[in-house]
């Protein structure tokens, strides 16, 4: 570089005039100017008193130089961590947002499932008012076939004239009306004895089928074991008991007709519990419970037989083992819970509802574009499974037959495999893709068995009963308690499976064990 170049690019660095040379050839060109006067011993000839910086001293001038050169490379390092930590803030407040965006879908989804939108339909002319059609026929109360009272009523005067009035015979209107008959009965079972002639000693009637501590009838305590079995709370299973019936029971009666009906119960639970393990088919779901504050878990095992509830505060494989064994020798249908993993069964059959459900969190949640790989994947797989399981249903009512079954597992599978292939981003997609891998020989069984259904409907159906009772007791007070909860509603449900009324169980559960159905007096009409 010549001196002037030199000279030119200094007056840069004096004035701060980027417009001269840039910072980076300022910074070259005064390296090269210290070098230029410093080589071979070569001094400045104007020493310290340069014109071309206004009589100042030059090494003052390359003293500046080396201060504002190191300042810039302190500012490029704290720049340089600025940007660095601006990235990490970026980075952060992308997963604020996913965050964000994934806890208001599930707060949308909970206060949907609480808060019913209350928007009064609009009857416009396309769409008719609620209620029957025009001209449609209308309907009453049929008569009842048997009839406990009748009750006849004469005119004694004419309204008119007050005159007396002749009847007409076998001429009269009939009005009927069905009301029930509330009145407590006390019984007082007088057991006589006398003194026998052969054996010198005194004979006292027999007292049997009744237990001496029973002051409560049996018609009692089946109803008030009833009750509790719709949902009602011992207090207002008393307070029923007190207004209509005029009987004054207090809560512990109640839960002690619950104990003695559970105890008479318990060997025919034993056998529902023997029926279920050895089934060729069962569904099993659990809900959550409450045991004295204490969460505990409500396990159902059902089929179109048989229903068992167990209530455990385990939520583990080790409670499904101890209900089906350690193999189970049949298809369990069941959901994605890892408990039902370690099961050594026959075949699992995964409930299809729960993955469909699944697949459409995952589209509101995400909102795909329509070209989007990871949104094909999820419209692809609701297709093959919503296909399946439209088979299925056609060949339960007899208008597909077991040919079709195996083509559309076939078809299934090979389109299943296309989606694994898909190169999928997204970490939702990615989850139901590792689910079919880890599932791939657990979903389509129904397809191969139509008897075994494609979704868990019948243990959620079979759930409910419990589940509106948990909103209305808030669970059990004990241990003891909950398996008494536990034994009543299984014999019950499994009855009306049977096609038994409730309170004829409870009835026979209030006098002596059961065990078995059969052994009820009466059997509710298909």
């Amino acid at each position: 570089m010549k001196r002037e170049e030199v000279l030119t690019v200094y007056k840069a660095i004096k004035f701060g005039d980027s417009r001269i040379a840039p910072v980076a050839e300022q910074k070259r060109a005064g390296e090269a100017f210290e070098g230029y006067f410093n080589k071979n011993g070569m001094a400045c000839c104007y020493g310290t008193h340069c014109p071309y910086i206004n009589g100042g001293d030059i090494r003052r001038l390359v003293a500046e130089r080396n201060c504002l050169s190191q300042r810039v490379d302190e500012m490029e390092k704290v720049m340089a961590a600025a940007e660095a930590e601006i990235e990490k803030l970026r980075e952060e407040n992308r997963e604020l947002k996913e965050e964000n965006k994934t806890l208001s879908h599930r707060l949308k989804q909970v206060l949907g499932k609480i808060f019913k939108p209350r928007v009064k339909p609009c009857h416009d002319g396309d769409q008719p008012k609620r209620g029957a059609p025009a001209g449609h026929r209308g309907n009453s109360r049929r008569r009842p076939e048997v009839i406990s009272e009748f009750i006849d009523i004469y005119p004694e005067t004419c309204d008119r004239c007050g005159g007396e009035v002749k009847g007409y015979p076998n001429h009269f209107d009939e009005h009927v009306t069905e009301d029930i008959e509330i009145r407590k009965r006390v019984t007082c079972r007088r057991f006589h004895y006398g003194y026998c002639q052969r054996c010198k000693e005194v004979v006292y009637a027999r007292k049997d089928g009744i237990p001496a501590n029973d002051r409560i009838g049996v018609q009692a305590r089946a109803v008030g074991g009833y009750l509790r079995y719709l949902g009602l709370t011992y207090g207002k299973a008393a307070r029923l008991f007190k207004d209509v019936f005029d009987l004054d029971l207090t809560r512990p009666s109640f839960m002690a007709f619950n104990t003695e009906q559970a105890q008479n119960g318990a060997p025919l639970y034993e056998g529902i519990k023997l029926s279920i393990r050895h089934s060729s088919y069962v569904n099993a779901d659990e809900t959550g419970w409450r045991v004295n504050g204490d969460n505990h878990w409500l396990w159902i095992f059902t089929n179109k037989d048989a229903t068992l509830y167990h209530i455990d505060e385990s939520r583990g494989g080790k409670v499904v083992t101890n209900i089906l064994g350690e193999k189970y020798r049949g298809v369990l249908g069941c959901d994605f819970l890892s408990a039902y993993n370690e099961l050594d069964a026959e075949a699992k059959q995964r409930c299809l509802a729960h993955f469909l459900s699944e697949i459409k969190k995952v589209q509101e949640k995400s909102e795909f574009p329509p070209d989007n790989v990871d949104g094909t994947f999820c419209s692809e797989l609701k297709k093959v499974l919503k296909q399946a399981i439209d088979v299925w249903n056609r060949h339960r009512e007899r208008t597909s037959g077991p040919d079709n079954l195996a083509q559309t597992k076939d078809r299934a599978i090979l389109k299943m495999l296309e989606l694994l292939l898909l190169p999928l981003e997204h970490e939702d997609t990615l989850r139901l893709r590792d689910r079919i891998i880890r599932h791939n020989q657990e979903l389509f069984i129904f397809l191969d068995n139509p008897s075994v259904e494609p979704t868990n409907n019948r243990a959620e159906r079979q759930l409910r009963p419990m589940v509106i009772k948990r909103k209305l007791t808030f669970g059990n007070r004990s241990d003891s308690g909950a398996s008494n909860e536990a034994v009543v509603m299984s014999l019950v449900e499994t009855g009306v499976l049977n096609g038994v009324e409730p309170l004829n169980i409870f009835r026979a559960l209030s006098e002596k064990p059961l065990t078995s159905f059969p052994q009820l007096p009466t059997v509710r009409p298909p």
